[in-house]
Protein backbone atom coordinates (compact mmCIF):
# COMPACT_ATOMS: atom_id res chain seq x y z
CA UNK A 1 0.00 0.00 0.00
CA UNK A 2 2.84 2.48 0.62
CA UNK A 3 4.57 1.61 -2.45
CA UNK A 4 1.48 2.57 -4.74
CA UNK A 5 0.76 5.69 -2.25
CA UNK A 6 4.24 6.58 -3.74
CA UNK A 7 3.58 5.88 -7.26
CA UNK A 8 -0.15 8.14 -6.97
CA UNK A 9 2.46 10.82 -5.07
CA UNK A 10 5.02 10.76 -8.27
CA UNK A 11 1.88 10.80 -10.65
CA UNK A 12 0.60 13.63 -9.07
CA UNK A 13 4.18 15.50 -8.67
CA UNK A 14 4.05 14.62 -12.64
CA UNK A 15 1.16 16.19 -13.77
CA UNK A 16 1.39 19.28 -11.67
CA UNK A 17 4.75 20.05 -13.27
CA UNK A 18 2.96 19.59 -16.79
CA UNK A 19 0.29 22.49 -15.90
CA UNK A 20 3.08 24.86 -14.23
CA UNK A 21 5.44 23.98 -17.32
CA UNK A 22 2.91 25.84 -19.83
CA UNK A 23 2.61 23.02 -22.62
CA UNK A 24 -0.52 23.46 -24.73
CA UNK A 25 -2.17 21.52 -26.70
CA UNK A 26 0.03 22.34 -29.87
CA UNK A 27 2.96 21.19 -28.11
CA UNK A 28 1.44 17.59 -27.17
CA UNK A 29 0.72 17.44 -31.10
CA UNK A 30 4.22 18.68 -31.96
CA UNK A 31 5.57 16.06 -29.65
CA UNK A 32 3.36 13.43 -30.93
CA UNK A 33 4.53 14.22 -34.76
CA UNK A 34 8.10 14.09 -33.63
CA UNK A 35 7.87 10.70 -31.36
CA UNK A 36 6.34 9.07 -34.19
CA UNK A 37 9.57 9.82 -36.04
CA UNK A 38 11.34 9.21 -32.47
CA UNK A 39 9.67 5.74 -32.27
CA UNK A 40 11.04 3.91 -35.24
CA UNK A 41 14.27 5.64 -34.90
CA UNK A 42 14.62 3.28 -31.77
CA UNK A 43 13.20 0.31 -33.34
CA UNK A 44 15.76 0.51 -36.73
CA UNK A 45 18.69 0.91 -34.28
CA UNK A 46 17.89 -1.51 -31.95
CA UNK A 47 18.09 -4.48 -34.87
CA UNK A 48 21.70 -4.79 -35.79
CA UNK A 49 22.12 -5.41 -31.51
CA UNK A 50 18.50 -7.90 -31.27
CA UNK A 51 19.61 -9.50 -34.30
CA UNK A 52 23.71 -9.51 -34.23
CA UNK A 53 24.15 -13.02 -33.18
CA UNK A 54 21.97 -13.96 -36.21
CA UNK A 55 23.19 -11.54 -38.69
CA UNK A 56 26.71 -12.76 -37.98
CA UNK A 57 25.57 -15.98 -38.64
CA UNK A 58 23.96 -15.36 -41.77
CA UNK A 59 27.35 -13.62 -43.29
CA UNK A 60 30.02 -15.96 -41.39
CA UNK A 61 30.94 -12.97 -39.49
CA UNK A 62 33.45 -13.55 -35.75
CA UNK A 63 32.45 -11.29 -32.94
CA UNK A 64 35.77 -8.65 -33.99
CA UNK A 65 34.68 -8.51 -37.56
CA UNK A 66 31.19 -7.68 -36.82
CA UNK A 67 32.14 -4.83 -34.52
CA UNK A 68 34.22 -3.72 -37.50
CA UNK A 69 31.20 -3.83 -39.73
CA UNK A 70 29.15 -1.97 -36.79
CA UNK A 71 31.65 0.63 -37.16
CA UNK A 72 31.85 0.91 -40.63
CA UNK A 73 28.13 1.46 -40.42
CA UNK A 74 28.27 4.28 -38.01
CA UNK A 75 30.53 6.31 -40.07
CA UNK A 76 27.37 7.10 -42.09
CA UNK A 77 27.30 10.01 -39.30
CA UNK A 78 29.99 11.91 -41.09
CA UNK A 79 28.38 12.58 -44.31
CA UNK A 80 24.92 13.22 -42.24
CA UNK A 81 26.63 16.37 -40.47
CA UNK A 82 26.68 18.20 -44.21
CA UNK A 83 22.79 16.99 -44.33
CA UNK A 84 21.86 18.36 -41.19
CA UNK A 85 23.12 22.05 -42.08
CA UNK A 86 21.26 22.91 -44.65
CA UNK A 87 17.81 23.00 -42.10
CA UNK A 88 19.92 25.95 -40.73
CA UNK A 89 19.42 27.58 -44.05
CA UNK A 90 15.72 25.96 -45.94
CA UNK A 91 14.46 24.71 -42.55
CA UNK A 92 13.72 22.32 -40.29
CA UNK A 93 10.99 20.63 -41.45
CA UNK A 94 11.75 20.72 -45.05
CA UNK A 95 14.81 18.50 -43.98
CA UNK A 96 13.04 16.36 -41.76
CA UNK A 97 10.72 15.16 -44.39
CA UNK A 98 13.37 14.23 -46.49
CA UNK A 99 15.26 12.81 -43.98
CA UNK A 100 12.39 10.36 -43.08
CA UNK A 101 11.83 9.23 -46.56
CA UNK A 102 15.94 8.22 -46.76
CA UNK A 103 16.45 6.04 -44.13
CA UNK A 104 13.10 4.12 -44.63
CA UNK A 105 14.29 3.42 -48.49
CA UNK A 106 17.50 2.12 -47.12
CA UNK A 107 15.94 0.22 -44.11
CA UNK A 108 13.82 -1.49 -46.63
CA UNK A 109 16.62 -2.51 -48.92
CA UNK A 110 19.06 -3.65 -46.15
CA UNK A 111 16.50 -6.55 -45.82
CA UNK A 112 17.73 -7.63 -49.65
CA UNK A 113 21.73 -7.31 -48.86
CA UNK A 114 23.42 -10.92 -49.73
CA UNK A 115 26.07 -10.31 -48.21
CA UNK A 116 28.43 -8.41 -45.40
CA UNK A 117 29.48 -5.81 -47.70
CA UNK A 118 26.02 -4.85 -48.98
CA UNK A 119 24.21 -5.09 -45.30
CA UNK A 120 27.10 -2.62 -44.73
CA UNK A 121 26.77 -0.26 -47.52
CA UNK A 122 23.07 -0.07 -47.41
CA UNK A 123 23.05 0.64 -43.34
CA UNK A 124 25.78 3.60 -43.88
CA UNK A 125 23.41 5.49 -46.24
CA UNK A 126 20.35 4.60 -43.60
CA UNK A 127 21.99 5.80 -40.87
CA UNK A 128 22.93 9.21 -42.78
CA UNK A 129 19.33 10.07 -43.13
CA UNK A 130 18.69 8.42 -39.81
CA UNK A 131 21.27 10.32 -37.61
CA UNK A 132 20.20 13.53 -39.82
CA UNK A 133 16.55 12.64 -38.71
CA UNK A 134 17.36 12.19 -35.02
CA UNK A 135 19.32 15.43 -34.99
CA UNK A 136 16.48 17.55 -36.50
CA UNK A 137 14.01 15.70 -34.02
CA UNK A 138 15.34 17.55 -31.41
CA UNK A 139 16.18 20.85 -32.74
CA UNK A 140 12.54 21.34 -33.58
CA UNK A 141 11.46 20.21 -29.92
CA UNK A 142 13.94 22.41 -28.38
CA UNK A 143 12.50 25.38 -30.40
CA UNK A 144 8.95 24.85 -29.74
CA UNK A 145 8.62 23.61 -25.97
CA UNK A 146 8.38 26.24 -23.61
CA UNK A 147 11.71 26.72 -20.77
CA UNK A 148 9.89 24.98 -18.05
CA UNK A 149 9.23 21.82 -19.69
CA UNK A 150 12.13 21.34 -22.40
CA UNK A 151 13.56 18.80 -20.19
CA UNK A 152 10.13 16.95 -19.35
CA UNK A 153 10.00 17.34 -23.65
CA UNK A 154 13.20 15.41 -24.29
CA UNK A 155 11.87 12.70 -21.68
CA UNK A 156 9.11 12.36 -23.57
CA UNK A 157 10.95 11.26 -26.95
CA UNK A 158 14.16 9.70 -25.00
CA UNK A 159 10.57 7.39 -23.82
CA UNK A 160 9.69 6.80 -27.30
CA UNK A 161 12.70 6.07 -28.79
CA UNK A 162 13.05 3.46 -25.80
CA UNK A 163 9.43 2.28 -27.00
CA UNK A 164 10.74 1.22 -30.57
CA UNK A 165 13.84 -0.20 -29.18
CA UNK A 166 11.83 -2.34 -26.89
CA UNK A 167 8.73 -3.22 -29.61
CA UNK A 168 11.58 -4.27 -31.88
CA UNK A 169 13.25 -6.84 -28.81
CA UNK A 170 9.66 -8.05 -28.30
CA UNK A 171 8.90 -8.65 -32.48
CA UNK A 172 12.63 -9.87 -32.78
CA UNK A 173 12.19 -12.35 -29.51
CA UNK A 174 8.62 -13.11 -29.66
CA UNK A 175 8.70 -14.07 -33.39
CA UNK A 176 11.40 -13.27 -36.03
CA UNK A 177 13.97 -15.08 -33.92
CA UNK A 178 12.91 -18.59 -35.10
CA UNK A 179 12.87 -17.80 -38.66
CA UNK A 180 15.41 -18.95 -40.42
CA UNK A 181 17.48 -15.54 -41.19
CA UNK A 182 15.05 -13.31 -39.74
CA UNK A 183 16.56 -10.00 -39.24
CA UNK A 184 15.94 -9.53 -42.32
CA UNK A 185 12.07 -9.80 -41.76
CA UNK A 186 12.70 -6.93 -38.86
CA UNK A 187 13.79 -4.20 -41.33
CA UNK A 188 10.58 -5.32 -44.00
CA UNK A 189 7.79 -4.87 -41.12
CA UNK A 190 9.62 -1.38 -40.17
CA UNK A 191 8.54 0.00 -44.06
CA UNK A 192 5.09 0.82 -43.82
CA UNK A 193 4.93 2.59 -40.55
CA UNK A 194 8.00 4.81 -41.77
CA UNK A 195 6.21 6.18 -44.86
CA UNK A 196 3.16 6.85 -42.76
CA UNK A 197 5.49 8.82 -40.33
CA UNK A 198 6.87 10.42 -43.53
CA UNK A 199 3.56 11.38 -44.82
CA UNK A 200 2.60 12.91 -40.76
CA UNK A 201 5.56 14.99 -41.01
CA UNK A 202 4.04 16.86 -44.10
CA UNK A 203 1.69 18.28 -41.19
CA UNK A 204 4.49 19.27 -39.00
CA UNK A 205 5.02 23.08 -38.88
CA UNK A 206 8.21 24.84 -39.42
CA UNK A 207 9.67 25.80 -36.22
CA UNK A 208 8.63 29.35 -35.12
CA UNK A 209 12.05 30.57 -34.28
CA UNK A 210 13.78 29.40 -37.37
CA UNK A 211 11.04 31.71 -39.06
CA UNK A 212 11.72 34.70 -36.78
CA UNK A 213 15.45 34.37 -37.13
CA UNK A 214 14.71 34.01 -41.64
CA UNK A 215 12.36 37.03 -41.15
CA UNK A 216 14.73 38.98 -38.95
CA UNK A 217 18.42 38.11 -41.16
CA UNK A 218 19.59 36.42 -38.47
CA UNK A 219 20.53 33.12 -40.04
CA UNK A 220 23.99 31.92 -40.18
CA UNK A 221 25.69 33.10 -43.90
CA UNK A 222 28.72 30.46 -44.02
CA UNK A 223 28.52 27.46 -41.67
CA UNK A 224 32.30 28.65 -40.26
CA UNK A 225 30.46 30.42 -38.34
CA UNK A 226 29.81 27.72 -35.27
CA UNK A 227 33.82 28.08 -34.70
CA UNK A 228 33.36 31.78 -33.83
CA UNK A 229 33.35 32.38 -30.14
CA UNK A 230 31.87 31.72 -28.00
CA UNK A 231 30.33 28.94 -30.00
CA UNK A 232 33.46 27.62 -30.74
CA UNK A 233 34.62 26.91 -27.37
CA UNK A 234 31.03 24.92 -26.76
CA UNK A 235 31.59 22.90 -29.66
CA UNK A 236 35.01 21.26 -28.98
CA UNK A 237 33.19 20.64 -25.09
CA UNK A 238 29.82 18.82 -26.86
CA UNK A 239 31.80 17.33 -29.39
CA UNK A 240 34.83 15.50 -26.85
CA UNK A 241 31.81 14.81 -24.21
CA UNK A 242 29.73 12.69 -26.76
CA UNK A 243 32.27 11.11 -28.69
CA UNK A 244 33.59 9.97 -25.47
CA UNK A 245 30.15 9.08 -23.40
CA UNK A 246 29.38 6.96 -26.50
CA UNK A 247 32.19 4.69 -25.70
CA UNK A 248 30.13 1.90 -23.56
CA UNK A 249 28.90 1.39 -27.02
CA UNK A 250 30.38 -1.73 -27.48
CA UNK A 251 29.39 -3.09 -24.21
CA UNK A 252 25.55 -2.73 -25.33
CA UNK A 253 25.85 -3.54 -28.32
CA UNK A 254 26.92 -7.03 -27.10
CA UNK A 255 25.14 -7.71 -24.34
CA UNK A 256 22.80 -9.62 -25.52
CA UNK A 257 25.16 -11.77 -27.73
CA UNK A 258 27.20 -11.99 -24.73
CA UNK A 259 24.11 -13.39 -22.18
CA UNK A 260 24.34 -15.63 -24.89
CA UNK A 261 27.25 -16.86 -25.82
CA UNK A 262 29.07 -16.26 -22.72
CA UNK A 263 26.28 -16.73 -20.13
CA UNK A 264 24.52 -19.67 -21.95
CA UNK A 265 21.39 -17.78 -22.18
CA UNK A 266 19.09 -18.59 -25.06
CA UNK A 267 18.15 -15.69 -27.97
CA UNK A 268 14.59 -15.80 -26.41
CA UNK A 269 14.95 -15.26 -23.08
CA UNK A 270 18.18 -12.84 -23.59
CA UNK A 271 15.59 -10.58 -25.29
CA UNK A 272 13.00 -11.11 -22.98
CA UNK A 273 15.40 -9.81 -20.39
CA UNK A 274 16.48 -6.87 -22.17
CA UNK A 275 12.97 -6.39 -22.18
CA UNK A 276 12.35 -6.81 -18.67
CA UNK A 277 15.22 -5.01 -18.02
CA UNK A 278 14.31 -1.66 -19.74
CA UNK A 279 10.89 -1.35 -18.97
CA UNK A 280 11.10 0.73 -15.68
CA UNK A 281 13.99 2.60 -17.90
CA UNK A 282 11.20 3.95 -19.92
CA UNK A 283 8.91 5.79 -17.88
CA UNK A 284 12.06 7.15 -15.38
CA UNK A 285 13.47 8.73 -18.56
CA UNK A 286 10.29 11.06 -18.61
CA UNK A 287 11.06 11.54 -15.02
CA UNK A 288 14.87 12.22 -15.32
CA UNK A 289 13.52 14.91 -18.09
CA UNK A 290 11.09 16.49 -15.80
CA UNK A 291 14.24 16.68 -12.45
CA UNK A 292 16.17 18.47 -14.93
CA UNK A 293 13.79 21.01 -15.29
CA UNK A 294 13.92 21.89 -11.73
CA UNK A 295 17.26 20.44 -10.18
CA UNK A 296 19.46 20.89 -13.01
CA UNK A 297 20.71 18.77 -15.85
CA UNK A 298 24.46 18.34 -14.89
CA UNK A 299 23.32 17.11 -11.74
CA UNK A 300 20.58 14.37 -13.31
CA UNK A 301 22.38 13.59 -16.11
CA UNK A 302 25.51 12.88 -14.72
CA UNK A 303 23.76 10.90 -11.61
CA UNK A 304 22.14 8.73 -13.96
CA UNK A 305 25.32 8.03 -16.05
CA UNK A 306 27.34 6.71 -12.72
CA UNK A 307 24.20 4.64 -12.27
CA UNK A 308 24.15 3.19 -15.81
CA UNK A 309 28.61 2.37 -15.19
CA UNK A 310 27.89 0.58 -11.83
CA UNK A 311 25.11 -1.65 -13.82
CA UNK A 312 27.31 -2.35 -16.47
CA UNK A 313 30.18 -3.65 -14.05
CA UNK A 314 27.96 -5.72 -12.43
CA UNK A 315 26.78 -7.33 -15.59
CA UNK A 316 30.02 -8.44 -16.87
CA UNK A 317 31.39 -8.91 -14.02
CA UNK A 318 29.17 -10.59 -10.95
CA UNK A 319 28.88 -14.12 -10.56
CA UNK A 320 25.30 -15.41 -11.12
CA UNK A 321 22.49 -16.37 -13.37
CA UNK A 322 18.97 -14.87 -14.37
CA UNK A 323 18.28 -12.99 -11.40
CA UNK A 324 21.90 -11.18 -10.67
CA UNK A 325 22.25 -10.27 -14.47
CA UNK A 326 18.69 -9.06 -14.64
CA UNK A 327 19.24 -6.73 -11.66
CA UNK A 328 22.36 -5.11 -13.09
CA UNK A 329 21.18 -4.93 -16.70
CA UNK A 330 18.58 -3.22 -15.33
CA UNK A 331 20.64 -0.80 -13.90
CA UNK A 332 22.33 -0.21 -16.37
CA UNK A 333 20.01 0.51 -18.97
CA UNK A 334 17.92 2.81 -16.34
CA UNK A 335 21.00 4.66 -16.17
CA UNK A 336 21.41 4.82 -19.61
CA UNK A 337 17.81 5.66 -20.54
CA UNK A 338 17.92 8.44 -17.41
CA UNK A 339 20.40 10.62 -18.69
CA UNK A 340 20.32 10.24 -22.27
CA UNK A 341 17.34 12.82 -22.83
CA UNK A 342 19.28 14.98 -19.86
CA UNK A 343 22.25 15.71 -21.37
CA UNK A 344 20.98 15.95 -25.26
CA UNK A 345 19.58 18.84 -24.00
CA UNK A 346 22.99 20.89 -23.90
CA UNK A 347 23.59 20.76 -27.28
CA UNK A 348 20.30 22.78 -28.52
CA UNK A 349 20.63 25.58 -25.74
CA UNK A 350 24.45 26.32 -25.98
CA UNK A 351 23.59 27.78 -29.79
CA UNK A 352 21.15 30.45 -31.77
CA UNK A 353 19.37 29.79 -33.64
CA UNK A 354 21.00 29.90 -37.21
CA UNK A 355 23.28 27.42 -35.53
CA UNK A 356 21.53 25.46 -33.94
CA UNK A 357 20.55 22.57 -36.77
CA UNK A 358 24.40 22.54 -37.41
CA UNK A 359 25.08 22.43 -33.75
CA UNK A 360 23.25 19.35 -33.31
CA UNK A 361 24.57 17.74 -36.78
CA UNK A 362 28.31 17.88 -34.93
CA UNK A 363 26.74 16.12 -31.70
CA UNK A 364 25.36 13.49 -33.79
CA UNK A 365 28.78 13.34 -36.24
CA UNK A 366 30.35 12.97 -32.31
CA UNK A 367 27.86 10.57 -31.39
CA UNK A 368 28.16 8.21 -34.04
CA UNK A 369 32.24 8.89 -34.64
CA UNK A 370 32.58 8.19 -30.39
CA UNK A 371 30.14 4.93 -31.65
CA UNK A 372 32.37 3.73 -33.87
CA UNK A 373 35.45 4.56 -32.10
CA UNK A 374 34.18 2.05 -29.32
CA UNK A 375 33.12 -0.33 -31.77
CA UNK A 376 36.70 -0.17 -33.41
CA UNK A 377 38.76 -0.49 -30.30
CA UNK A 378 36.41 -3.13 -29.33
CA UNK A 379 37.30 -5.06 -32.52
CA UNK A 380 40.93 -4.80 -31.74
CA UNK A 381 40.60 -5.87 -27.77
CA UNK A 382 38.40 -8.63 -28.09
CA UNK A 383 41.56 -10.13 -29.85
CA UNK A 384 43.26 -10.30 -26.54
CA UNK A 385 40.65 -10.10 -23.84
CA UNK A 386 37.32 -11.77 -23.16
CA UNK A 387 34.01 -9.02 -23.46
CA UNK A 388 34.19 -8.35 -19.90
CA UNK A 389 37.28 -6.45 -19.74
CA UNK A 390 36.23 -4.94 -23.02
CA UNK A 391 33.30 -3.07 -21.86
CA UNK A 392 35.38 -2.68 -18.23
CA UNK A 393 38.29 -0.76 -20.12
CA UNK A 394 35.87 1.33 -22.50
CA UNK A 395 33.57 2.48 -19.96
CA UNK A 396 36.79 4.31 -18.84
CA UNK A 397 36.14 6.91 -21.40
CA UNK A 398 32.49 7.27 -20.64
CA UNK A 399 33.43 8.07 -17.19
CA UNK A 400 35.99 10.94 -18.17
CA UNK A 401 33.10 11.81 -20.54
CA UNK A 402 30.80 12.44 -17.11
CA UNK A 403 33.40 14.06 -15.18
CA UNK A 404 33.80 16.68 -18.36
CA UNK A 405 29.90 17.45 -18.21
CA UNK A 406 29.67 17.76 -14.57
CA UNK A 407 33.18 20.20 -14.81
CA UNK A 408 32.75 22.47 -17.82
CA UNK A 409 29.00 22.65 -18.46
CA UNK A 410 26.93 25.51 -16.81
CA UNK A 411 22.78 24.74 -16.28
CA UNK A 412 20.57 25.50 -18.49
CA UNK A 413 17.21 24.44 -16.89
CA UNK A 414 14.33 26.84 -17.23
CA UNK A 415 15.82 29.34 -19.39
CA UNK A 416 14.76 30.41 -22.50
CA UNK A 417 17.20 30.03 -25.65
CA UNK A 418 17.82 33.33 -26.13
CA UNK A 419 19.41 33.58 -22.71
CA UNK A 420 21.22 30.19 -22.87
CA UNK A 421 22.52 30.94 -26.01
CA UNK A 422 23.58 34.07 -25.74
CA UNK A 423 21.29 35.18 -29.01
CA UNK A 424 20.99 39.01 -29.00
CA UNK A 425 17.58 39.40 -30.00
CA UNK A 426 14.82 37.73 -28.37
CA UNK A 427 12.30 35.91 -30.82
CA UNK A 428 8.46 36.48 -30.20
CA UNK A 429 6.99 33.55 -29.91
CA UNK A 430 3.57 32.45 -28.62
CA UNK A 431 5.04 30.07 -26.25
Amino acid sequence: MRSLARVGQVIKTQREQVRESGLERRHFVLLALLGAAAFFDGYDSAVKTLALTQIRESFDLSKSAAAAMLAVVYFGALPAMFLTRYADRIGRRRMLVWSVMGYTVFSGLTALAPNAAAYSSLQFCQQVFLVAEGALVWTMAAEELPAKARGLGFGILGMLIALGTGAAAILYGGIFESFHEGWRWMYVVGVPPLLAVAVLRRNLPESQRFEAAKDGGRLAERWQQIFAPPYGRWLVLVVITTCLLQFATQAGAFAIDFLQTDRGISTGLANFMLVMAGLPGIPIMVVAGSLSDRFGRRVVGCGFGLASMVGGLGFFWLPGGFPVLLVCMSVMLIGTLGSFPVLSTFVTELFPTGLRSSATSWSGTATVLGRTVSLGLGAILLQFVNQSWTATLLGGGTLIGIVLVAAAFPDTHGKELEETSGEEIAVPLLL
